[in-house]
């Protein structure tokens, strides 16, 4: 590697020590990304500019990174953005990683007919949390999330097991005791890169009956 190059950035892998450090810094009280500390209702974290919710790997970056700096609000925003809005990032604050995804086009691969070129690269971003900034008032929250579709398949294997499942607070866990199993209200899910509400809700309550 010559003096000018620099080592190639792996933005995932910085995301997962960041969340691994939320989890060392307090082993005894991991930050899991169906709750809100306090049983608080689930406010996704969106962009104060766009409106929109952040999604994938960013809602757990930013649930993260709220925990470890204690914001309450998940209103995020670039600095550009919030200069957009009127608002002032104040000094000294640090910025909070996100992901974005850009799309440019390449050439096809010939072996794959379904290929049309269009590749998408990961882009690292930097946003401030609404409690880091002058000059904006949050608004009302969200309405928040309901229960999750029902899958009917698995609603009849939990039903067949004779599983007990209750449902409140923000932990997912089975007691021998009265032999029941405790899952996060519905409304504190969300979908991952990888699965929807439902799957993320369903997945975890057949963790906790032991079958994965």
């Amino acid at each position: 590697m010559s003096p000018r190059q620099t080592p190639k950035r792996d933005i995932h892998a910085e995301i997962t020590q960041a969340l691994i450090a939320a989890i060392e810094k307090d082993p005894g009280h991991p930050v899991m990304p169906w709750r809100r500390t306090g049983g608080a209702p689930l406010w996704l974290p969106e962009n104060a500019l766009t409106k929109n919710r952040y999604n994938g790997v960013n809602v757990v970056s930013l649930w993260v990174a709220a925990e470890a700096k204690g914001y309450s609000t998940p209103i995020w925003a670039s600095y550009k953005q919030w200069a957009q809005l009127g608002a002032q990032v104040r000094g000294g604050e640090k910025a909070s990683l996100v992901v974005f995804y850009k799309e440019f086009t390449g050439e096809p691969n010939p072996d794959d007919e379904k290929d049309d070129g269009t590749r998408r690269v990961a882009r690292a971003s930097y946003v401030f949390n609404a409690a880091q900034i002058d000059g904006y008032t949050v608004g009302e929250p969200p309405e928040p999330l309901g229960p999750v579709a029902r899958i009917e398949a698995a609603d009849r294997f939990l039903t067949q097991t004779g599983a007990r499942i209750e449902a409140g607070g923000e932990r997912a866990y089975y007691r021998p005791s009265t032999d029941t199993i405790h899952m996060p209200d519905e409304g504190l899910f969300t979908g991952t890169e990888t699965m929807n509400r439902s799957e993320a809700w369903y997945a975890t309550a057949l963790h906790e009956l032991g079958i994965f």
